[in-house]
């Protein structure tokens, strides 16, 4: 079945611009965000920075602001953003009193992904450009992103997460509090769709000199432990689990989004990048999935791990790293060991 896991984050940023570093006194110690003055009901969807995504989907990379109150199905999608590798996210924003509502705010969540999933790329650019503060052509939004696609590579991208339902949805609001059971049934009953959901609590606080202090806090996302198989016999769909034997851990979107792509440019490539990882493992190099996979080592002697190189979602791979912190007695061998490969 769906999980959703329990989770804690805490995050800073200044939206001025400039790292703010809350002392021990300031919102009892709380590590936040510091907004200023910066007033508004919704403030992440000019400032997505404020969504812990790196957390929740690591391979997702920046988010950028597409539009506000989006048509879709039988409401009105609060907050949409895309990636520059065709990655969609739906944020929706509510102040929750009760259990009750918390329910029907995912529920409703939800059915805008089982919505999207109905239509192609032109439908869902349509239905964008309806919405408020909405582009005229969707890829404009993303053409000068440095790791944006092509523009018919960003469109396949965004066509094939519309049908396969996969994008992230976060519930955000000021009040959360998690109710595992009762929410990781209702994602099961949507086991179609490929989607992450997150729940993300907005704590806020305004000091005496009308400064607001907004603490983002992921309370839960799901892992994808299990994938309901949907068999239509008859005209009729029904909704069955996989064998337990089939099962290979907890997955995320931005790794099934990553080896997809690696596929794409070549179906030998995903087998080619598992058997050079799996030749690393032995020397204490790992995977570690970010906007890009990369390569890392931990060493005793070195506070943070070392990056032996990263590949892109474009297929390319970048050894280089590995010179900027080790000495020329460590890279200088590797480098020529790639080459030899």
């Amino acid at each position: 079945m769906t999980q959703l896991v329990a989770q804690e984050q805490r995050q800073l940023l200044d939206l001025g611009g400039r790292d703010h570093w809350l002392g021990h006194g300031e919102a009892t110690g709380e590590v936040g965000y510091l907004l200023g003055k910066f007033i508004a009901p919704e403030p992440q969807i000019d400032h997505p920075a404020i969504l812990p995504i790196s957390d929740i989907e690591p391979g997702f990379g920046d988010l950028i602001v597409v539009a506000r109150e989006v048509p879709c199905g039988h409401g009105f999608i609060d907050n949409l953003y895309l990636t520059p590798s065709g990655d969609i996210v739906l944020v929706e924003t509510k102040l929750w009193r009760n259990g009750q509502m918390r329910r029907e705010v995912v529920a409703q969540a939800l059915d805008y992904v089982a919505a999207l999933t109905l239509i192609g790329f032109e439908a869902f650019e349509t239905a964008v450009a309806r919405g408020q503060q909405a582009p005229r052509r969707l890829y404009d939004l993303v053409r000068d992103h440095p790791e944006a696609l092509e523009e018919a590579e960003f469109i396949d991208a965004v066509s094939l997460n519309l049908r396969r339902g996969r994008m992230l949805v976060i519930v955000l609001g000021d009040g959360i509090r998690t109710e595992t059971e009762a929410l990781s049934d209702l994602l099961q009953s949507h086991a179609g769709a490929h989607f992450t959901f997150a729940l993300v609590e907005l704590a806020t606080w305004q000091n005496s000199a009308g400064d607001i202090l907004a603490v983002p806090s992921m309370l839960g996302k799901t892992v994808m432990i299990e994938r309901g198989i949907v068999r239509v016999e008859d005209g009729a769909a029904t909704v069955h689990p996989i064998p337990a034997s089939a099962q290979k851990g907890p997955q995320s979107n931005s790794s099934a989004d990553f080896w997809d792509m690696m596929a794409k440019r070549d179906p030998s490539l995903p087998a080619a990048i598992r058997s050079f990882l799996s030749a690393l493992e032995p020397l204490g190099i790992y995977p570690d999935l970010k906007a890009s996979l990369n390569l890392k080592l931990d060493l005793a002697d070195q506070e943070k791990p070392i990056n032996f190189g990263y590949i892109m979602k474009n297929g390319t791979f970048w050894s280089n790293p590995a010179s900027w912190t080790l000495p020329d007695a460590i890279w200088r061998p590797y480098f020529e060991a790639l080459a030899r490969m």
